[in-house]
């Protein structure tokens, strides 16, 4: 599927993503919808010729499973990797050992680093570590 054709169905600049999330492509806007509505905020960074990045968007984050997590708790960001946000790259930054897109990443609404992965990522393993996150920021609450 063309990129344009999947603008239509999603605000994801790359993925048809089947409507399951609003994405924001400018992490500042996530920061600021993040502490508008008490939420995480998740990057999914990567870029549009990556086939593991177009599976995370396409199949994973569509399950209900996971998509009820992060509409719940998380404000989606979309960053492409070739054309990055300083902010994000810095985030990017704490997954040291990363060498394969996509990069999923979990700030706070201030952006600090609450967890990274790298390379191809699966439902049960996301949703997993959603729920971590979600409990660990309700236990500091």
């Amino acid at each position: 599927m063309s990129s344009s054709a999947s603008k239509s169905r999603s605000s994801h600049p790359h993925f048809d993503d089947r409507g399951t999330l609003e994405w924001t492509g400018s992490f500042s806007l996530g920061q600021a919808q993040a502490r508008r509505e008490h939420k995480l905020i998740f990057i999914e960074f990567g870029r549009e010729q990556c086939s593991q990045c177009r599976n995370l968007v396409q199949n994973v984050i569509p399950r209900p499973e996971v998509a009820e997590l992060l509409k719940q708790h998380f404000v989606a960001v979309a960053s492409d990797c070739d054309d990055a946000e300083p902010e994000v790259e810095a985030i990017a930054m704490n997954l040291s050992d990363a060498t394969m897109l996509p990069f999923v990443m979990v700030t706070d609404a201030e952006g600090r680093f609450l967890h990274g992965s790298s390379g191809g990522v699966d439902a049960q393993t996301l949703v997993r570590t959603l729920e971590r996150l979600v409990a660990q920021r309700q236990q500091v609450r």
